[in-house]
């Protein structure tokens, strides 16, 4: 399965936009509060309870755990109910055992249990093996979403920030987990360049495992503000989610209220 298509980014651009998107981009980041970026990760890192819970014992869930899941690995509530129907029938407490304690390496367990829901959306499958991975070892293990990178449109936080797709093309799962990863480690040296990783941040052991995505998730989110400020009108503007929200959103954690 090949996961690099051709693109339409252009050599010669520093992002998949246009060359001043990624300047733009730093500049919006100044505005970011430090302290949203802090409080989403405390939010994690208060999820994760729930998620070492489960982990140690799937196959006692209920139907209750399994969509409570579905919804902390996808980015919307209607991707959320896609996973759980596609899951109906299967049997995920041997898939998640194989995946978190098989004996293969980490990407190839996560190719198999990708191969295994074949009947799923890819992307949904990638959300929800990199997701389990992700959040039984955030230090070690990445996410892999669509809006980090989705080798299928091409698109995504990833390639914005590290300039373009090519260290991001693989031939298979297994070696788009890794590349993924790559990337996300290189990525975070624009993340250095700016004043969101401060040491309330990185310096907490609950928080700076998860240091990364939620910078990434902020990236996005005032990504997707910048496209869409010129698109839609002033009112529509004014019911998208705040900041914090959207990166709620894509890191599936409750709207704060």
């Amino acid at each position: 399965m090949t996961l690099g298509f051709v693109s339409h980014i252009k050599k010669d651009k520093i992002g998949p936009e246009d060359p001043e998107l990624l300047e733009t981009l730093a500049e919006s980041l100044e505005q970011v509060e430090t302290s949203d970026l802090v409080a989403v990760a405390a939010e994690l890192a208060a999820r994760q309870t729930r998620f070492t819970e489960l982990l140690a014992a799937p196959e006692a869930w209920s139907q209750d755990d399994l969509a409570w899941v579905t919804q902390a690995v996808t980015p919307s509530r209607k991707k959320a109910k896609a996973l759980l129907a596609g899951l109906a029938g299967v049997d995920t407490a041997v898939l998640i055992t194989d995946l978190l304690h098989g004996d293969k390496q980490v990407p190839f367990r996560f190719a198999d249990f990708v191969t295994q829901l074949g009947d799923l959306d890819l992307r949904l499958r990638l959300e929800l093996g990199s997701g389990l991975l992700h959040n039984a070892a955030p230090r070690t293990q990445w996410l892999w979403t669509r809006w980090l990178w989705d080798a299928q449109l091409q698109t995504g936080i990833l390639p914005l920030l590290v300039g373009g797709i090519h260290n991001l093309a693989a031939d298979n799962v297994a070696e788009g987990y890794v590349r993924v990863g790559s990337v996300t480690a290189v990525a975070m040296d624009f993340a250095e360049k700016t004043d969101l990783l401060t040491p309330e941040l990185t310096e907490n052991k609950a928080h700076n495992q998860f240091a990364a995505v939620v910078f990434l998730a902020c990236a996005y989110s005032i990504y997707l503000y910048g496209i869409t400020n010129w698109r839609l009108s002033r009112e529509y503007n004014r019911l998208l989610p705040t900041l914090p929200n959207m990166m709620r959103r894509l890191l599936g954690l409750p709207k704060a209220k």
